[in-house]
């Protein structure tokens, strides 16, 4: 177990978390995060990987251990004082989590609203400093002049850049993404893998990245964190995952070409 250290954005210590008295998800799980550190997180569908970064924000009660965002300890928080930690941690999501029917720029604002009263989100009258960070934001990344197109008008790689900038808007500690490259063609998942890393780097903040694509955690990623049933099995830098740690991570079958891309019928191909 680690010792608290003001240092660390982010420390997970002893995390087990438990769906039933018979499965456990997560089992065990300790690390802690640097400032402007990004950990790629892989693993075998079924690993715990989803379950982790939910369980950081208490989408998913762990059963034990500890989570502590900067000095706070996030798993003792009641209602009101957790809602108030989520705001420090951006959440960029697999399927997007966009409102279709909303413009990007209301989508991106949504980002906003655990500061945002609520009369005054229904009626989408947000604060002028908030809509020029969105505007800034929007240019960021690459949607300058989109800010009127309805989600359901973008492609997938377009609809990650939203989110993106959705994330961004809440002004985080934490960048906390769910497999940000998983519906994208290869250069796509190059160019938002990209964008992810240049915005953690210009802001300064720590990430944890749920990859299935271990050639993007290598090439992106300088610290890897793999799980296999639960626990951590290899927590290094890029050049530690030999062929004898995939195996490990993913079974006898895991070469380079079976843990790397998804088939092409699994991809949108839209950017």
């Amino acid at each position: 177990m680690t010792s608290p250290e003001k240092g660390y954005v982010l420390q997970v210590d002893d995390l087990d978390v438990r769906y039933s008295s018979e499965i456990d998800v997560l089992r065990g799980v300790s690390f802690a995060l640097q400032p402007n550190e990004i950990v790629g997180l892989i693993g075998a569908s079924g690993a715990g990987k989803s379950t982790l970064l939910r369980a950081i924000q208490r989408l998913v009660e762990p059963s034990s251990g500890s989570v502590r965002l900067g000095g706070t300890e996030l798993t003792t928080l009641g209602s009101a004082e957790l809602r108030d930690a989520r705001r420090r941690m951006g959440m960029i999501f697999q399927e997007h989590a966009l409102v279709d029917r909303l413009t990007v720029m209301e989508n991106v604002l949504c980002g906003t609203l655990g500061r945002t009263g609520f009369w005054q989100a229904i009626r989408r009258t947000f604060d002028a400093a908030d809509v020029t960070e969105a505007f800034r934001l929007l240019d960021r990344m690459g949607l300058d002049g989109y800010q009127d197109r309805r989600c359901d008008e973008l492609s997938g790689g377009q609809k990650q850049r939203v989110g993106i900038a959705r994330a961004l808007i809440q002004d985080p500690e934490l960048l906390l993404v769910d497999e940000p490259t998983a519906s994208l063609d290869p250069a796509a998942s190059v160019r938002i893998m990209t964008l992810i890393s240049e915005v953690c780097a210009e802001n300064g903040l720590a990430a944890v990245i749920n990859l299935h694509d271990v050639p993007l955690a290598r090439r992106f990623c300088p610290r890897i964190l793999a799980l296999h049933e639960g626990r951590i099995a290899f927590d290094g830098p890029p050049a530690g995952l030999t062929d004898a740690v995939l195996t490990q991570v993913y079974g006898e079958e895991a070469v380079e070409p079976h843990v790397s891309r998804r088939s092409s019928d699994e991809v949108d191909g839209a950017d």
